[in-house]
């Protein structure tokens, strides 16, 4: 090959190089563009905020003035209706056995020892009949102690009658004289000795029986007491004596009044001691949840009273009986409990209701807003503040809220304009327009800020930079080759050439 050619494939071979660095270095150089241009103010910081009148009335915005008012001396908070964690209760059956009947279901009201459910108790049985077998056998006990007295007391009583007899008659003959008085003495001995044994015997027979007895007691009481833990009441156990008739229903017994929350049994299903049938939570007392925020948890104290409104405007009074510890991280607030009666079951688990708690500090005057013209930006209160020709946001401090008013400490005055309604359309606004403050500038210097950021988006897509690198790098690799194939065919030409010249 030619010295002509190589230089020719090298100079190829360079170009496509330098094509290949060439589509690098374009994407890179906008690359660093492409960030900067991705950079921009999201942090959602209140702006100001230029508006028409137009504008104004299509986002509904109002406005009020800031007004000297009165700051009552109570609070007012939305609860949520909760039971009462020490007046929720789980039921299970003392023993084991099968379900014959259940009579309450979940949503009913029950009063405290109300049947809520049968269950047919093999262990029950069992026990009942120990008891009235026990119970027969000491009755036979006693039975047959008094026959063997009664007995023993006949026998002895014709021996008292026998020995008085033979007094009497040794007493009379004596006063006649035709009697010893040895003979007389005798015979009182006698009757004193027999009347001795006859009482002896007749004080054994009872107190025989009494032992008898009390021990029937005993067991009896022992018998109830374990039934009674088992769940059979001292009645059933009294019916099932008198009658010698055993039952084996056990009944499962509402232990407090409330309403059945969870109803977990059926007909026929084998349940024991581990298995809850039943969840009773009483609703009387009943808690309200409420949330104070931070600026209000001094005026909050224990005992408060606090009037509960329902959403069907039904009133009932409680005490504030918890005051939490710990403000909630996200909403500022802090937890407080309240305790109220409930004997109608006005309040049910799971209602919102409003609550108005009596702080009793007294009403002041001060400078009051509407609730709903108060934004957050970062936890700090702002409002926007009308002028003539757009909206400032305006940091304030806050004290005092109740009857959907807030108390103004510090940032506004008397007869300033605020946003009412449509404050978050405001704020959505200035994150659409963060410099519309600067719209207003050099608007050729504008268009070609926005025409060179267009550019640059168009330049810098991701998609671009690889069809670029590819390309260079295709192009690279097929001129290398190109480069080593036409190497190697010269070669094979020059040896060739070299051969036929031998």
């Amino acid at each position: 090959m030619s010295i002509f050619g190589i230089k020719k494939q090298l100079s190829s071979l360079a170009l496509c190089l330098y094509l290949t660095a060439g589509f690098a270095g374009f994407a890179s150089a906008h690359e660093g563009d492409n960030e900067a241009f991705q950079h921009s103010d999201s942090s959602g910081a209140p702006a100001r905020v230029d508006v028409d009148e137009q504008v104004i009335r299509a986002l509904e915005i109002k406005v009020e003035p800031v007004k000297s008012g009165t700051v009552k001396n109570s609070l007012q908070a939305t609860g949520e209706v909760k039971a009462a964690e020490t007046q929720s209760f789980d039921v299970n059956p003392s023993v084991s056995g099968v379900v014959k009947q259940v009579f309450a279901k979940q949503g009913d009201v029950v009063k405290k020892g109300e049947i809520l459910a049968t269950v047919h108790s093999i262990e029950v049985a069992d026990n009942l009949t120990k008891l009235i077998n026990e119970k027969t056998r000491i009755s036979g006990e006693i039975a047959k102690t008094k026959t063997q007295y009664a007995s023993d007391i006949k026998l002895q009583q014709n021996t008292v009658d026998l020995a008085k007899a033979t007094f009497d008659r040794e007493e009379g003959m004596l006063k006649e004289g035709i009697s010893a008085l040895k003979n007389y003495q005798v015979a009182k001995n006698a009757y004193q000795s027999a009347q001795v044994k006859l009482s002896t015997l007749q004080q054994r027979l009872v107190q025989d029986v009494k032992l008898l007895e009390k021990e029937s007691s005993v067991t009896i009481s022992s018998a109830k007491g374990q039934l009674k833990i088992m769940g059979i009441s001292p009645a059933t156990v009294d019916a099932a004596l008198d009658s010698d008739q055993v039952t084996a229903n056990l009944p499962i017994i509402a232990p407090v009044g409330g309403t059945i929350t969870t109803r977990n049994i059926t007909l026929g299903e084998q349940v024991d001691a581990e298995h809850t049938v039943f969840s009773i939570v009483n609703l009387d007392p009943i808690w309200v949840m409420v949330d104070v925020y931070q600026e209000q948890i001094p005026r909050v104290k224990l005992n408060q009273e606090v009037i509960i409104t329902t959403p069907s405007q039904e009133t009932l009074r409680g005490t504030i009986s918890s005051v939490g510890s710990v403000v909630d991280e996200e909403t500022k607030t802090l937890h407080v409990r309240i305790v109220a009666q409930n004997p109608k079951g006005i309040l049910r688990p799971g209602m919102f209701v409003e609550a108005l708690i009596s702080t009793g500090d007294g009403n002041k005057k001060g400078l009051v807003i509407p609730e709903s013209a108060v934004s957050y930006f970062q936890e700090k209160p702002y409002v926007f503040l009308r002028h003539e020709k757009h909206f400032e946001p305006k940091f304030i401090t806050i004290g005092s809220r109740s009857d959907e008013q807030v108390e103004v400490i510090d940032g506004l005055k008397e007869g300033d304009m605020v946003v009412s309604s449509g404050s978050a359309q405001l704020a959505a606004q200035a994150l659409l327009k963060p410099d519309a403050d600067k719209e207003h500038g050099d608007e050729e210097n504008q268009d070609h800020a926005e025409h060179a950021h267009e550019s640059a988006k168009q330049a810098n897509s991701p998609v671009q930079m690889l069809i670029f690198f590819f390309i260079g790098f295709a192009t690279a690799f097929a001129a290398v080759f190109t480069w080593i194939a036409v190497i190697k065919r010269n070669k094979k030409s020059s040896t060739s050439d070299a051969e036929q010249d031998n």
